[in-house]
């Protein structure tokens, strides 16, 4: 005995799915470059070729598991150590976007949205942790919403484990 099942409007249903774009990113950047090397500096250790602690320095392992001279404020970076907190803001962005009652079409906007959402609030996360010197480097933490130029001009201001990028999503 044999039973077959039809699925009408399957079709239409998967040319929905996809019309949808495979990738959308948002991130976490600084507003100018002395920042972003500041930190950069903070968060990877000094790049330069400080080979002993200063007054406000010491030796510590970055993200690449180097040891490098890291600023006593944050011996073990300020962007990283956040993981898990970035991990949360995905998840209850996702959680709010509610694709289940949304039409597919609008699918795209909830998407966006959802990015744009997880990039501010990951901002806030880093910006809150970023060490405090002249306050300079808090304020220039901003998103970088989908769409932004410094996600999509050759990852330029923006920081991945190689590339200087604040990719938070990359870290998941």
């Amino acid at each position: 005995m044999s039973v077959t099942m039809t699925v009408e409007g399957i079709a239409g249903f998967t040319s929905s799915l996809s019309s949808l774009p495979s990738q959308v990113s948002s991130g976490v950047k600084t507003t100018d470059e002395l920042n972003y090397i500041k930190a950069m500096v903070w968060d990877l250790g000094y790049v330069t070729r400080t080979i002993k602690p200063g007054p406000k320095t010491m030796w510590s392992v970055n993200v690449r598991h180097e040891s490098k001279v890291l600023t006593i404020t944050a011996p073990t970076g300020f962007i990283r150590i956040q993981r898990n907190e970035y991990i949360a803001i995905l998840r209850d962005e996702f959680k709010k976007a509610q694709f289940a009652t949304a039409p597919i079409s609008k699918w795209q906007t909830l998407i966006e949205a959802m990015m744009k959402n997880a990039a501010e609030r990951s901002a806030a996360v880093v910006a809150g942790a970023a060490p405090i010197d002249t306050g300079e480097l808090r304020e220039s933490i901003v998103a970088a919403p989908p769409g932004d130029s410094a996600l999509t001009n050759g990852n330029s201001g923006a920081y991945t484990w190689d590339e200087p990028f604040f990719d938070i999503g990359s870290w998941l």
